[in-house]
């Protein structure tokens, strides 16, 4: 006898990107080599400093309960953080600490978003909104990011999505996958909008550490009429290279925030004690770490970028963040699971099917360049053999 699941469940997938994890294993298992650039996750360890930070939390005995909205000397440290970025205030009622951004991305969806309300999200966008939204039995609806606009915000079609029943919209920016950011013109375009619908945004800034070019992008809390409707979410994982800490954080008005750790609470009962001490000492203490990885990132895109637009059937706009290449193959024919498979069996090579993240990635492949210089390299040998193959 099996049990059916809840209803809410029916539109919410494991992740495709399973398939693609598996297959790299099994070619690891046999001892042989694949160039792997599927994951979101930084190849440099965790900066010795935050792990010295963990040890030392350990030893001094924060292993039990904390204020599970976040320990005090973190949100003071996440604070000083927003107020450097943006120039804003906020209180400790006003700061969240998430097991990860998932979670901030979850409880935000979740605490204001009631059956039937529509929410905006980008297409492309990493899949767990979509999830989320489904999960809030939101309607959802689209709006692209296209190459040919260089991945902003289309305001006019923009606009034609809102109706009455619009409550929330999402941005991402730096984005995954796309690795563009959206413009301060673009962002204040948005918040207009935001405000003169009465519209709730909530903004992922996971990559904000990790941007290569100026200008560099602001945060869309810092516009008129934006800091009482916005939810930031923010963390660890990307720019400290600690994806296995699981630890984030959302900032946003208190009449926000509340309802969120009242949802939050009852996940979690809040993040891992000692994790929360490390990462406060990661942000107050950070010793060049990360300046020295985001370095080593542009080197890469910088890399990646110049020796794939020298091919005739693939191309790619220059990433502005993240860690991310959203590689156009729409000359090969394929459709982008097509060609995931076809260079994983040729050439050995994972990447992601644009349109895992929605129906405008389809005709593109995400790379990530979060990998290792051998790595890259072994991708753009294999690029080369196949834009012979075209």
């Amino acid at each position: 006898m099996a049990f059916k699941q809840a209803e809410r469940l029916e539109n919410v997938h494991h992740s495709q990107m399973r398939k693609i994890f598996g297959l790299c294993n099994e070619l690891r298992k046999r001892g042989e080599p694949v160039a792997d650039v599927t994951l979101g996750q930084p190849n440099f360890p965790t900066p010795q400093y935050i792990k010295d930070a963990c040890v030392q939390a350990l030893q001094e005995g924060h292993t039990g309960y904390a204020d599970y909205s976040g320990i005090p000397i973190l949100k003071e440290e996440i604070i000083k953080k927003i107020k450097r970025d943006t120039g804003m205030d906020y209180g400790p009622d006003e700061i969240l600490a998430t097991t990860g951004v998932a979670q901030g991305c979850f409880v935000s969806l979740m605490s204001f978003l009631n059956p039937g309300d529509e929410i905006l999200l980008p297409d492309p966008v990493y899949f767990i909104y979509d999830n989320c939204a489904h999960i809030a039995g939101a309607a959802i609806k689209k709006y692209t990011l296209k190459e040919e606009n260089e991945f902003q915000v289309d305001i006019d079609e923009l606009k034609s999505l809102i109706t009455e029943k619009t409550k929330m919209m999402v941005i991402v920016s730096p984005s995954n996958p796309l690795g563009a950011s959206l413009t301060t013109d673009n962002l204040s375009e948005i918040a207009a909008l935001a405000v003169e619908h009465d519209l709730i945004v909530v903004t992922d800034e996971i990559y904000d550490m990790l941007v290569y070019e100026d200008p560099k992008p602001v945060s869309i809390a810092t516009f008129p009429g934006m800091r009482e409707r916005t939810i930031i979410l923010n963390g660890f994982s990307k720019s400290f290279a600690m994806t296995g800490w699981r630890l984030g954080w959302a900032a946003g008005p208190e009449y926000m925030i509340d309802p969120m750790n009242r949802l939050a609470f009852y996940m979690t009962s809040g993040p891992t004690t000692f994790v929360m001490h490390a990462a406060a000492a990661a942000l107050r203490d950070e010793d060049g770490s990360c300046e020295m990885m985001r370095k080593e990132f542009d080197k890469r895109r910088r890399y990646l970028v110049e020796e794939i637009n020298k091919l005739e059937t693939f191309s790619c706009l220059a990433p502005k963040g993240a860690f991310y290449i959203f590689l156009n193959i729409k000359k090969t024919g394929m459709s982008s699971q097509e060609f995931c498979e076809y260079i994983f069996h040729k050439y050995s090579i994972a990447v992601i099917a644009g349109n895992i993240f929605g129906s405008s990635g389809e005709g593109f492949v995400r790379i990530s360049y979060a990998a290792c210089d051998e790595t890259l390299k072994a991708v753009v040998d294999g690029l080369q053999k196949a834009d012979k193959d075209f």
